[in-house]
Formats: C-alpha cells, sequence, structure tokens
C-alpha cells in the first residue's frame, strides 16, 4: 500500500493561512479588488476596507496584476478579463489562496510559486468550478492545488487550462478541458473519490505528468477523455483504478504504467508497462498501438485485449499472471517477444508469439493441468526465438507453429487437438511433453523431435502428417490406449521405445527404424499403418500377452531385420493369415514354421526372408499351400526351396531372376500362378483350376486339366513360357496364346517346351496391338518334340472378312499360318 504524499505540502501551505481569518467582517458582502493591480495583502486595495475571509465573494477588475502575498480566503472567486493573479513571492513563499464556495472564474491567468497553494475548501462534499476559459499556471517543484476543508472537496476544471510543474494533491478533479505538464512533473494525487477526465491531460516535451493515488483503489474516471505524452514528454501512471478513455503519445513521448488497474481503457499510443511495478488490465482494453511489459502484469476477471496493436514483453522473469487465481484473458491481438504466461487462463483468438532470439517465451502453469490455454489461432516460435509450453493448451481449431530457424518447446506441457506445424528448418521438440487426443486429435504436420533423454506422452487419437522423431535413450509413453494416425512417420532410432503397460497402441501411420515397440512395459499392438525396419539393428515389437496384430503392412528393408517378440495373432495353427509383409530384409518371430500362406507375403531380393527366431530355420520351408486369400511374391532375386509339395489357391509369383522350388509337385488349383522366373517342381506341375501364367521357365512336366495356361502375363501381353514338357488332356483345359506381330516373345506368345507336347482341349488366340497380320504369315505358338493330338476348340481364329488364321499341327511345333478368306 502506498502511503499517501500530500500531508507535508498540506501543512506547509496551510498552516500560515490560518493567522489571518478575519472573523469580524461581514460575511454576506461581496469584496472588490478596487485596485485593479496590487498586493493581495494591502486591505485599501479592497472595497470593504479590509482583506476578504471565509464568506466574502471576491472580486476584481478587468486587467489587473494582482501579486497574493498572504493568505487570500475567499467564499466564491471571480476574475475579470485580463487579470493575472500570482500566489506567492519570495519573501511571502507560502501564500495561498483558499476558495471557500462554489465558483473560481478565471478568463485570466493564475500563477502559483514558491510553496504557494490554491485550496478548493469547504466541508466534505464541497465542489468547486473552475470556469471563464483561463490557465492556471504551477510553476514551482512546491506549490500545489490541494483541499483545504473539512473532507473531501472537488474542483471541476470547466475550461482552463492547467499547466506547468507541481502537485495537485488531495483534491477531488474533474477535467473537462486540459491539464498539462510542461516545465517539469506535474503530479496528481487525487483525493479519495478520486479524478474524472473527460478532455485531455497531457504532457509536454522535457515534462511529466504523474498519476499518483498511494491507492489503487481510488478512482480515475478517463471516459470520454485522452491522455496523452507528446513528443519528448513523460506520462507516468503510478497507482489509481482506471476506467475508459484513451491513451496515447506522440513522436518520443512516453507513456508508463507503474501499478494501475487499467479497466475498459484505448491504448493508441506506446504503453509501457515498467518492470518496477505490476498494473492490473480487466474489462476490454482496445489497443491498436504497442503496450510493453518490462516487469508483470496482473488480468483481473476476465479480461479482453483487442485492436490491430500488440503486446510485448520483455522480462525473464515476470509477464502476464493473474490476480485472483482464477482469472481469464482472451486475447484477441498480438501478444509476442519474451517472458512469462503465467497461471492465467487464456483464450487465445490471435497469435501468441515468441520472437526474442535471446529469451523465450513461455505458457507456464502454477500447477500441473492449471491455467490451461485455449487456442482457437495461432501460437507460434519465429525469428530464432523459443515458445515454450509448459501448461495445457487445447488447440482445437488452432495452430501451434515453428516458424524457420525457430522451437517450439513441449516442456512438461499438454496440447490437445489442432495442428503443430513447422516451417522448413522450425521444430517442436518434447521434453517429457502429452500429445492428449482422447476429446480432439492434435496432428503433427511438420518436424517434431523427442530429444534424448526426454519422453514423449501420448493419449487417445494422434494425428501426424509430418516427421516425429525419437533421437535416442528415450520412448513414448501410453497414458491411455493410443491411436496414431496420419500420413506421416515416426522415426525410432537406437535405444528408443514405446512403453504402454498394458495401455494398448494401434498404428494407423508409419513407425520405422530401429528399438522396441512395447519394450519391459508391453502392451497390446496392432498395426494397421506400416511398420518399417529400415536401420541396421533390429526393430522389435514385444507385445504383451494379447499379441502383436498385424492388419497393415511389415516392411523390411535389405540388410534390416524386424522381431517379433511374443504372441504374434498372425500366425495360429502353422498358418500366417492377414496384413502385408514385404520382406527385402528378415522378419523373425518364435515357432515360425508357415504351412499356409493366407497373407500377402512378398519376398525381395537375396535377404528377403522370414526366420524362426527359435531356431533360425526358414519359415516357409513347410510351406504347401498358398490358400485363397494368400498372396506369395518373389522379386527381383528372391529365392524360396520348400522341403513339401506346394498347391496354390490364391495368387503366387515368380518375379524375373527369382525362383520358387518346390520339395516335390506343383498344383495350380484356384487363383493365378505367375512365372517370369523360375518354378522348380520335380514331381510335375499340375494346372486342375485358376490360371498359370508367365513368360519364363518351369522346370517341370506340366499337365493342365483344368483351368488356363496363358502364355504371357495375361492374355494381352504376349511372351515365352518355357517348360520341360506340356500336356493338355482334357476338353476342359485351356491354353490362351497373344498374336501382336511377327516377332516371338516380343510380339506374339509361344509355349517353349523341351520335350513332348500332347494337346487336347481348348487354344484360344488373340489378336492385341490391333495387329493385322498379313496373308501367308506363320506363327509358331507351340515348340518342342513329338507334338501329338489336336485341340478339340480354338478360339479366334477369324481375324477380319478378308483372312482367317490356320492351326498346323507339325512333328515338332504347332503354328498359326494366315490364309486368305473368312473362316469357314
Amino acid at each position: 500500500m502506498r502511503t499517501r504524499r500530500f500531508a507535508t505540502v498540506l501543512f506547509l501551505c496551510v498552516l500560515p493561512g490560518l493567522l489571518f481569518v478575519d472573523v469580524a467582517r461581514s460575511a454576506a458582502q461581496t469584496d472588490t479588488f478596487i485596485a485593479g493591480s496590487g498586493n493581495w495583502s494591502v486591505m485599501q486595495n479592497w472595497s470593504l476596507d479590509g482583506l476578504p475571509g471565509p464568506s466574502n465573494d471576491c472580486a476584481f477588475l478587468a486587467n489587473g496584476v494582482i501579486t497574493d502575498d498572504t493568505a487570500g480566503q475567499c467564499q466564491n472567486v471571480t476574475f475579470a478579463s485580463g487579470d493575472a493573479l500570482t500566489i506567492g513571492t519570495p519573501s511571502e513563499p507560502t501564500s495561498y489562496l483558499y476558495v471557500f464556495g462554489t465558483s473560481l472564474v478565471n478568463p485570466g491567468t493564475i500563477t502559483l510559486t514558491q510553496v504557494t497553494g490554491l485550496h478548493i475548501a469547504g466541508n466534505a462534499g464541497n465542489v468547486v468550478t473552475l470556469s471563464g476559459g483561463g490557465t492556471v499556471s504551477l510553476a514551482s517543484t512546491m506549490c500545489s492545488i490541494t483541499p483545504g476543508g473539512g473532507g473531501e472537496t472537488r474542483m471541476v476544471n470547466m475550461d482552463n487550462t492547467i499547466q506547468g510543474f507541481g502537485n495537485i494533491i488531495g483534491v477531488d478533479v474533474t477535467n473537462e478541458k486540459t491539464i498539462m505538464a510542461s516545465g517539469g512533473l506535474l503530479d496528481i494525487q487525487p483525493g479519495l473519490n478520486g479524478l474524472i477526465n473527460t478532455d485531455t491531460m497531457e504532457a509536454s516535451s522535457g515534462s511529466t505528468l504523474q498519476f499518483d493515488s498511494g491507492f489503487q483503489t481510488v478512482p480515475f474516471t478517463n471516459t470520454g477523455g485522452t491522455v496523452q505524452a507528446l513528443s519528448g514528454g513523460t506520462v507516468n501512471i503510478d497507482s489509481g483504478t482506471w476506467t475508459g478513455g484513451t491513451f496515447t503519445n506522440t513522436g518520443t513521448g512516453a507513456l508508463n504504467l507503474v501499478s494501475p488497474a487499467m479497466n475498459g481503457i484505448t491504448n493508441t499510443g506506446a504503453m509501457t508497462g515498467l518492470s518496477t511495478g505490476a498494473p492490473t488490465f480487466e474489462g476490454t482494453t482496445s489497443n491498436s498501438g504497442t503496450i510493453q511489459v518490462l516487469g508483470k502484469i496482473f488480468i483481473s476477471g476476465t479480461a479482453t485485449l483487442e485492436g490491430k496493436g500488440s503486446l510485448q514483453l520483455s522480462n525473464p522473469l515476470t509477464g502476464l499472471t493473474t490476480l485472483n487465481g482464477n482469472d481469464t484473458l482472451i486475447n484477441q491481438q498480438l501478444i509476442h517477444g519474451g517472458g512469462t504466461i503465467y497461471a492465467l487462463n487464456v483464450t487465445n483468438q490471435s497469435t501468441i508469439q515468441a520472437d526474442n532470439p535471446s529469451l523465450p517465451l513461455m505458457l507456464a502453469a502454477q500447477s500441473a493441468g492449471g491455467t490451461p490455454t485455449v487456442n482457437t489461432a495461432t501460437l507460434e516460435a519465429t525469428s530464432g526465438a523459443t515458445l515454450e509450453i509448459e501448461n495445457t493448451v487445447n488447440n482445437t481449431g488452432g495452430t501451434i507453429t515453428a516458424q524457420a530457424g525457430s522451437t517450439v518447446l513441449l516442456n512438461s506441457g499438454v496440447v490437445s487437438g489442432g495442428t503443430l506445424k513447422t516451417v522448413s528448418t522450425g521444430t517442436f521438440q518434447s521434453q517429457d511433453g502429452t500429445l492428449d487426443g482422447t476429446v480432439n486429435v492434435p496432428t503433427n504436420a511438420g518436424t517434431f523431435n523427442i530429444p534424448a533423454g526426454f519422453n514423449l506422452s501420448l493419449e487417445g487419437t494422434i494425428g501426424n502428417n509430418g516427421t516425429m522423431t525419437l533421437e535416442g535413450n528415450n520412448c513414448i509413453i501410453l497414458l491411455q490406449p493410443t491411436t496414431l494416425t496420419g500420413s506421416g512417420k515416426l522415426v525410432m532410432t537406437a535405444n528408443t521405445c514405446f512403453t504402454g503397460s498394458g495401455q494398448a497402441l494401434t498404428n494407423q501411420s508409419t513407425i520405422e527404424g530401429t528399438g522396441n515397440i512395447g519394450d519391459s512395459n508391453p502392451m497390446p499392438i496392432t498395426n494397421a499403418g506400416t511398420i518399417l525396419a529400415n536401420a541396421t539393428s533390429a526393430l522389435t515389437v514385444t507385445p504383451d500377452t494379447t499379441g502383436f496384430t498385424n492388419n497393415g503392412k511389415l516392411t523390411v528393408n535389405p540388410g534390416s531385420m524386424l522381431i517379433i517378440n511374443g504372441t504374434f495373432n498372425n500366425f495360429v495353427n502353422k498358418m500366417l493369415s492377414g496384413g502385408i509383409y514385404n520382406l527385402m530384409g528378415t522378419l523373425e518371430f518364435p515357432n515360425a514354421s508357415i504351412v499356409t500362406n493366407n497373407g500377402n507375403l512378398t519376398l525381395t531380393g537375396a535377404g528377403g526372408q522370414i526366420l524362426d527366431s527359435l531356431t533360425g530355420n526358414n519359415a516357409l520351408a513347410a510351406l504347401s499351400l498358398n490358400n485363397t486369400k494368400g498372396i506369395l511374391s518373389l522379386q527381383t532375386g528372391a529365392a524360396l526351396t520348400t522341403m513339401t509339395k506346394v498347391n496354390n489357391k490364391g495368387k503366387l509369383t515368380v518375379g524375373t531372376a527369382s525362383s520358387l522350388k518346390a520339395g516335390s509337385s506343383y498344383t495350380q488349383s484356384a487363383g493365378t500362378t505367375t512365372v517370369d522366373g523360375t518354378l522348380t517342381a520335380p514331381a510335375g506341375l499340375s494346372v486342375k483350376g485358376g490360371s498359370l501364367a508367365g513368360m519364363g521357365t518351369i522346370s517341370a512336366a506340366v499337365t493342365a486339366s483344368g483351368g488356363r495356361v496363358t502364355v504371357g502375363d495375361a492374355t494381352t501381353k504376349s511372351g515365352i513360357l518355357t517348360v520341360t514338357s506340356y500336356t493338355q488332356n482334357t476338353t476342359t483345359a485351356n491354353l490362351n496364346v497373344a498374336i501382336g506381330g511377327n516377332t516371338v516373345g516380343t510380339q506374339y506368345s509361344q509355349l517353349a517346351v523341351a520335350n513332348g507336347i500332347a494337346l487336347d482341349g481348348v487354344l484360344n488366340i488373340k489378336l492385341i496391338n490391333s495387329f493385322i497380320p498379313t496373308i501367308g504369315s506363320t506363327f509358331t505358338i507351340l515348340k518342342g518334340t513329338a507334338v501329338t493330338g489336336t485341340f478339340s476348340t480354338v478360339n479366334g481364329t477369324s481375324i477380319n472378312s478378308n483372312e482367317h488364321f490356320q492351326v498346323n499341327y507339325n512333328a515338332n511345333d504347332v503354328t498359326l499360318s494366315v490364309a486368305s478368306g473368312p473362316e469357314k
């Protein structure tokens, strides 16, 4: 609590006056200063031949020059045009003028000098109106306008200019014209009923206008008024409760706040909250200028900051905070700089921006979970600065951004909902922070790092359309069941982990790298996105007893390893089912001996394999059935050798330069087998249903008793398919060839048979590539030895109305020749 400072000055100004009260004068008469000019103390200068008293109205003639060199007292005072009153002389430095009535008319000038005073006297509640359009000048640091009676009195300045330096102390003030500090410090300390300003109060160049109540509760009502610092001037608002009005400055003028309460004000200039104080803001502050906070600003109740201006924080230890413990700031403009927004509920509808590279801007709570920030617009770090979040940010509908070279630091804070974004080299970092998607989904759209030695906690649904990186020796901790979604990736590095303590993890995004998904505190794990092992050290999935389920894609890059350490729900009763497995490296899981494949499995390159983690054996060595939902693809040099016969009912592909060796026979029962590499079946290959296609090599005796054999990868693609022998022995078996040019293999199909050919069933001829062969052309569609039998049905011999194919059965081949005329 500040101590009121006017008491000493008031004593100096009032005490001499007690010696000059003329109790014998008539209380009802007007005493006129008939001398026109002269000293107040000369009795003959007055119309009643004596000095006026508290009950006398005082009147003056026009153009007078009057010196109040004594204890002037009047009921009401009326000066005339051109009058000039000076209060005090060097020999009488403590002179004063008491006004006990209700009116002071001043069309001229009143000047206070020395230790003089203009006293607004009378009993409590007395109001003195200053009118006449003149000027009241204070010309000494010790002169003052003060009360002088039995309690709170008020001076109403209707139209005078009050100017200069000195003091207005203890008297309530209503200003309807101009009060201006000039020549020095003008200190205004109104009485407990405060100050009302509806016009202008200002500081001129080289001067200071200071408002000082001693008590913050003293009201300063500025509605309709303006407080301003002209260029080179200073306005200090030390204390008091201010309501309404405009605060501004021009040029180099300074507008400073120490510890006032500002309620519903308008700032159009450069306002500074000094480090020596702590102003309070309440109500709606309209700011089209700047407010700089060097110390602390309290927010009281629900306060709104609006307008096109900005508020700048500039102190590492202080900033914006709560006054009553549960106050709220609604921000509708730019708050920026460095400092702290502490223990304060904030609703941000504009921009809160860290832009001081040497001083972070912190959003801090007094306790965990307290004082949340509701962001529906923008929180950001820019210009190489750091925005540090230590509280809870409800970010639904909002964006938190790290601009180029800047950092957003989630330091034990919580973010729920909204978008987390980085630009260029900007980074979002977690130091034991939390992303909460239990109600609203937070989505990372940039570069999100979890530095070594720190963790990130997750709960609910977390969106990731950017890159999240665990940088080493840290973990992602699941606080509640968590789902990762989005088109981005989460990158794990050495010695990093997910830990769940039984809280389920569902991945619908991409997790890649190395480390352990599960660790020593495992959880149920479901992959509905991509898990990618792409490091030299293994990526391990360690579920709890509920197990790991793959409904998405498991990918292992060359030289990498993915280990499932525990229950693998996709492998039951020696059957692999569900999910996609794209293996260029090694997939391991315990007891891996796959007899039936009902999943989508691709082995690529020489390193693509599945191993039993307990024995190190090839998990596909016992494969005997590629089931109806099974997809098995060998690509780019992959080689698979089984110890048993193989039956395909799904989709099996042996790609170029790849090989499949069955332990005995191979049966194509349903679905499709495509061979562009090499398929070996020592006990023969039987086509009973579905399709056998390709343009590779089948090292087996092929018997087609049903289904389709297509020479080429499809009926619309030509090629050469090489087999050991070929038997088509039923009328339900089909052989498909494509004719699209005169060059074998690249333009038309050929079944190249090393040994005998036995024919029956159906031959299907298909013209492709809009090719029209010339009459007399010949196409060798089967080539081998000892051709026996013929096709019982040939489809596609008609070319057009002028030509057709003719099938020719020769000793060692079957050809198509083009004959003229329509087919007969």
